[in-house]
């Protein structure tokens, strides 16, 4: 995020309140300044908001969220003997996405608890700690989504979970632990066991029904009404999308509408249109996102991950390491504006020429250009979308299709395809609903390619996952479809159980 103060006390809070060890899932006490007086401190109280959101900028909660289930389907796939994300997709065991982002996403969620639980009365104007407080019950949910998606099985719809018919994973139904007390102290982080899947998605529901009756507190003069903070656009979207995946067809259909008018309404949102529309959702120097809802800002000259981690390195600079698969380019239309607005001939612009062995993923050697640091070459900068108005039209779209049928899908789609230039799909063409619903698939691959959905799309709906270029399909009952939690916070919490599968 931009800076949002620049204190001594503030610096100290990033790192006292919340310890010096981010890989685990508690939090380690301070020894040098009080808690409590840092919670009671303006400054500090900014500087832990600050942090909060500064978590997201770690590899776990950027580039591996968003580029990793890309690279863990069908997406994309790994150039020559390019090791970055290769693991992901030759489904190498313990490669999965959640692993990095345990620890930051513990580390965040305690930011937000103590936001939530831990500022003193009086520290603050009223207004502004209910801002605060909004901003971190709406972090807090879209973090805890994240992990539980990444280590549990999903939401039937039937109060349950799909789980494989067979194998280890049978019958599985434990999330993540739920962690939402401030942790002040070491005494106070005890182990716990996971909750269960239904468990940690009704604390979703709850934090993000807080999110939005607390931003009603918020007078106009003292909310942010900018696309890189939480705003009730983004809790109606991160709603949208989490009814989604709980197959609560019509709450998913009506919050989609309802972020989709906020975000009208607030930051001028709408589908983006033709080349220009759709360049300027992933180009930070437009100072525009067209369909802005909600995204993680970057500063390129102290918050960029650098060239090891950044998703351009990945993607469209120096490493070109996951290059868009032929299987997904041939998806798209050949008159669709997508294809010229975020695939071009693979190029490294930090060496000033082009890169070869692209061809060997893709028949046209393109690679995927959403991300291309244009704050900065050098910097490997990028903006991080994580809600957008496609998602919610998309969302609609399935939603529709479970309660409307075909036709109102296939017309919600052509919605969103009129905007990229891609012909109208004719929902005759449709002869059920497993049909319509494998091209909302196919619309969701090619419109948020690298923004966090492929895997995690299958794996909802209990799919194999095929693989490009000769790998092995992920299959729905093997134990890889879950992440393993990191073998250290088994040694830190006792009663924390590892997923099926692992040794």
């Amino acid at each position: 995020m931009r800076t949002i103060v620049t204190t001594t006390l503030a610096v100290a809070l990033l790192f006292l309140a919340q310890g010096c060890d981010s890989t685990v899932e508690r939090t380690e006490p301070s020894t040098a300044i009080s808690q409590t007086t840092a919670l009671s401190n303006p400054d500090a109280i900014r500087g832990l908001r600050a942090s909060m959101f500064d978590r997201m900028h770690s590899t776990g909660l950027s580039t591996d969220w968003l580029l990793g289930p890309s690279s863990l389907a069908d997406n994309t796939s790994f150039r020559g003997n390019q090791e970055r994300h290769q693991g992901l997709n030759v489904n190498a065991l313990r490669a999965g996405v959640g692993g990095p982002a345990y620890g930051p996403g513990y580390s965040l969620i305690n930011d937000a608890n103590l936001l939530i639980g831990g500022i003193q009365e009086d520290a603050l104007e009223p207004a502004v700690a209910s801002k605060f407080r909004a901003e971190a019950y709406f972090m807090r949910a879209l973090v805890q989504h994240h992990l539980v998606r990444s280590f549990g099985y999903d939401p039937n719809g039937n109060g349950g979970v799909v789980s494989p018919n067979s194998g280890p994973g049978q019958g599985f139904n434990l999330g993540i632990v739920l962690r939402t007390e401030p942790t002040l102290d070491v005494q106070q982080a005890s182990s716990k066991p996971r909750a269960t899947v239904p468990e940690v998605y009704d604390q979703i529901i709850s934090d993000l029904e807080a999110a939005d009756s607390t931003f009603a507190e918020v007078p106009a003069e003292v909310r942010e009404n900018s696309r890189f903070f939480p705003s009730e656009a983004a809790v109606q979207g991160l709603l949208a999308r989490v009814q989604l995946y709980q197959r609560n067809w019509g709450a998913a259909n009506t919050a989609a509408q309802n972020a989709i008018d906020l975000a009208s309404s607030t930051f001028g949102s709408d589908l983006a249109s033709g080349v220009s529309g759709l360049t300027a959702i992933f180009d930070e120097t437009t100072g525009v996102n067209p369909e802005a809802i909600f995204e993680i800002d970057t500063d390129p000259a102290t918050e960029s991950v650098g060239i090891n981690n950044a998703i351009s390195a990945y993607t469209s600079i120096q490493w070109l390491a996951q290059l868009p698969t032929q299987d997904l380019i041939s998806t798209y239309d050949s008159t669709d504006a997508r294809l010229e607005a975020w695939y071009e001939p693979c190029f490294d612009e930090a060496t000033g020429s082009p890169e070869d062995g692209c061809n060997g993923v893709n028949d046209e050697g393109l690679e995927l250009h959403k991300y291309a640091s244009e704050q900065g070459v050098s910097r490997y900068a990028d903006d991080y979308p994580h809600l957008r108005i496609a998602e919610m039209v998309l969302i609609q779209a399935e939603a529709r299709l479970n309660t409307d049928g075909i036709g109102a899908a296939i017309n919600r789609l052509n919605d969103l395809r009129e905007q990229r230039n891609a012909p109208r799909l004719d929902p005759v063409d449709y002869e059920d609903q497993e049909a319509a619903m494998d091209e909302i698939l196919a619309e969701r691959r090619r419109e948020l390619v690298g923004e966090g959905h492929r895997f995690f799309d299958l794996k909802r709906l209990g799919r194999d996952i095929q693989k490009p270029l000769g790998n092995d399909a992920l299959l729905f009952n093997s134990p890889k479809i879950l992440d393993d939690i990191p073998t250290n916070q088994l040694s830190i919490n006792e009663q924390l159980v590892q997923n099926p599968g692992y040794n």
